[in-house]
């Protein structure tokens, strides 16, 4: 009986899978189509679409917008989320839960609602159709990407390596960018990285920011399925998955780096 429920679980998982991938698949064959229209499987293989994305000027500048929010946004939340992080491990005793409950909040609750308010807080701010004005906000949705890493690196530190830097002559700030920032700089790096994923895929808050001018690469994706019928959105889609896939390779190889050193 136990091989038989193996079994069965084993299809059901390859059948979610399949079911997962697939969508996958069809994108990536449909950017390699020789075809003018969307069409799989493709007739053909072709790179023409890979090369009118690289030589259009409105994909290549939503390209450089989305790295440029995306870097303004990560290095916000990581200069915010560290100190938070050594707080919430280190000096908040009372409360610790809720402010956590509080951080995590951000992941409950409707884009659609956040987008909404930041629309009205940066109205008076004259922060509407600003690269700064979405990174800012990117950032506060980033921040417990970065936060929830270091805290579950920081609880497992001994606090009195740090103490023991102190004692031997070290300032505090020293002893911390020495000892501590290094073991932790793996769980930095991968919030950091899943704070820029976010920051490129992110497209309710990005269409109320920054309205019809200018356009990240989310944004333009959504126009493009509305109004694309070439395969030119399909190339474009599938270079947004590679660069997620890389990034995704990037945080499992840190890690593993990390494992075998504190294992060291």
């Amino acid at each position: 009986m136990s091989a038989v429920l193996t079994n069965i679980l084993r299809g059901v998982n390859v059948f979610v899978l399949a079911m997962l991938l697939f969508p996958v698949i069809v994108v990536v064959g449909i950017s390699f189509s020789s075809a003018s229209f969307l069409r799989f499987p493709p007739p053909g293989l072709s790179l023409q679409w890979y090369e009118k994305i690289l030589t259009d000027p409105s994909w290549v500048n939503a390209l450089v917008l989305t790295v440029q929010v995306g870097v303004i946004s990560v290095v916000v939340a990581v200069v915010v989320s560290v100190p938070m992080a050594i707080a919430l491990v280190r000096y908040v005793r009372r409360g610790r839960g809720f402010l956590s409950g509080l951080l995590l909040s951000t992941f409950m609750t409707p884009t659609i609602i956040q987008a909404i308010s930041i629309y009205q807080f940066y109205v008076p701010l004259g922060l509407l159709d600003t690269v700064y004005g979405l990174a800012f906000a990117h950032a506060v949705s980033g921040i417990p990407f970065v936060v929830i890493n270091v805290v579950a690196s920081l609880g497992q530190i001994d606090e009195n390596i740090e103490r023991a830097a102190v004692a031997h002559g070290a300032r505090p700030a020293r002893a911390f960018v020495n000892v501590t920032l290094p073991i932790i700089a793996p769980s930095v790096m991968v919030g950091a990285i899943f704070a820029f994923m976010h920051s490129a895929h992110e497209l309710l808050i990005a269409t109320f920011v920054l309205g019809t001018i200018r356009k990240p690469i989310s944004v333009k994706l959504w126009e493009g399925v509305k109004v694309t019928v070439d395969p030119t959105i399909a190339a474009a889609t599938t270079s947004v998955i590679a660069l997620g896939v890389l990034l995704l390779i990037m945080i499992a190889l840190i890690r593993r780096t990390d494992v075998r050193r504190r294992a060291a």
